[in-house]
């Protein structure tokens, strides 16, 4: 697993930064095994402020300690999945509503730049860019809620599920639909329609789900 390489205080806030995107993107697998040495070595860190971002990470449940006291990336259940995502859609649209009242111009300018992006990223294949700004779109909606704690939540969902997202790359099906609900969303925050804004993140939510849920034991 490669990092970019940090060089600025505080560090630990860097690495659990660094982790931490890296879970909600999908470039750490359900059942990876981490150790602070090779993380320490790919950021270019000493061992000290990564264990504090692992420990976070694990008070948080994004990672668990084994029972052979390695650190690893949690795998989920189907159960556990469906909680999870009942749970996104309910926290997600109260953002997404709350956000519509506030989004302008310069908001919806930015997420057309993201979903043209997202659209080129699946027409080259290259699923990871996708993800990437996947996340970015809809933390950009989350956070122009204003509302911090509601973010928050939101962001320990993801964290449970974005290790499973690479899972959407061999779905086909999923690709053919994966940017459409963005599209839906931006029209309808221009408009500053919290219902259809809404609506169109619990079809993006659920689409994924369905795609994804019979890859979970």
């Amino acid at each position: 697993m490669e990092f970019t390489q940090l060089t600025s205080e505080p560090l630990h806030e860097q690495a659990y930064a660094a982790l931490r995107n890296a879970l909600l993107t999908g470039r750490l697998a359900p059942g990876q095994s981490l150790t602070i040495r090779g993380i320490g070595s790919s950021l270019g860190i000493s061992s000290t402020p990564v264990r504090e971002a692992l420990q976070r990470l694990i008070a948080e449940g994004a990672l668990q300690l084994a029972a052979n006291r390695s650190i690893q990336v949690p795998v989920m259940t189907r159960d556990r999945f469906v909680e999870v995502t009942d749970i996104r859609l309910r926290l997600e649209r109260l953002a997404v509503e709350t956000a519509a009242a506030r989004a302008g111009e310069e908001l919806c300018d930015r997420l057309d730049e993201l979903s043209a992006r997202m659209q080129v990223a699946i027409n080259n294949r290259s699923f990871p860019d996708y993800l990437a700004d996947n996340q970015t779109f809809h933390f950009a909606i989350y956070e122009a809620s204003n509302l911090p704690y509601l973010q928050h939540l939101i962001g320990l969902c993801w964290l449970r599920t974005g290790p499973w997202l690479n899972g959407l790359a061999q779905e086909g099906r999923y690709h053919s639909i994966a940017n459409n609900e963005h599209e839906k969303m931006i029209s309808a925050l221009r408009r500053n329609d919290a219902s259809a804004a809404s609506e169109a993140t619990a079809r993006d939510i659920s689409e994924a789900a369905s795609a994804l849920i019979e890859m979970l034991p």
